[in-house]
């Protein structure tokens, strides 16, 4: 029910305004859950449980967000690489130029730390052909994009990317081709 929470603003977040729209939103839906008996336990424990619960996931959530940063919609993603067709964005989807992800409820979005000046990072749609080529899906080559690899002296594959580094891209490269190969063996 992620869409009883309206955080489309025009101007920038501040934690006032935030806890605010998320309070409401979940007054919304535990109000809506009452109404239709999905909760019936009103025990003082099941309310320290559902608030530590809620806790938790805020956190979780928060974590993710830190790691992953911002997602585009496919109209934002059609504007920053310069007016572009739903048809062009499709197609480098398709060709493995372009990293999608898609929601559990459907939505499809698109990482943003995959742009830079209008364009796909330098070096990272050599990296998406290798990733996605095995398969995976769009979130799998999310999270190892942005996860701390030992093998790089726990770099992400975008820090190495944006160092600009050509031995260290070189071997992200050979790290990129391992694990796929890896994932292609495992599917």
């Amino acid at each position: 029910m992620s869409d009883l929470i309206d955080f489309t603003q025009g101007g920038a977040s501040t934690a006032e305004n935030w806890r605010e729209r998320v309070l409401d939103g979940v007054g919304r839906r535990l109000d809506q859950m009452v109404a239709s008996q999905e909760v019936t336990d009103f025990s003082g424990e099941a309310g320290r449980a559902t608030v530590n619960a809620m806790a938790d996931a805020v956190l979780r959530a928060n974590r993710i967000n830190d790691r992953l940063g911002a997602f585009y919609t496919t109209d934002r993603v059609r504007k920053v690489l310069g007016d572009v067709s739903r048809q062009a964005v499709s197609e480098r989807v398709k060709n493995h130029r372009l990293l999608r992800v898609k929601t559990a409820d459907g939505v499809v979005l698109f990482p943003a730390f995959q742009f830079i000046n209008g364009a796909v990072a330098p070096g990272l749609q050599h990296l998406l052909s290798v990733l996605l080529g095995t398969g995976v899906d769009g979130w799998t080559v999310t999270y190892w994009l942005t996860a701390r690899l030992a093998q790089l002296g726990e770099s992400t594959a975008l820090e190495v990317l944006a160092s600009g580094d050509s031995d260290r891209i070189a071997e992200l490269g050979k790290l990129a081709a391992t694990d796929a190969a890896g994932w292609h063996a495992a599917a």
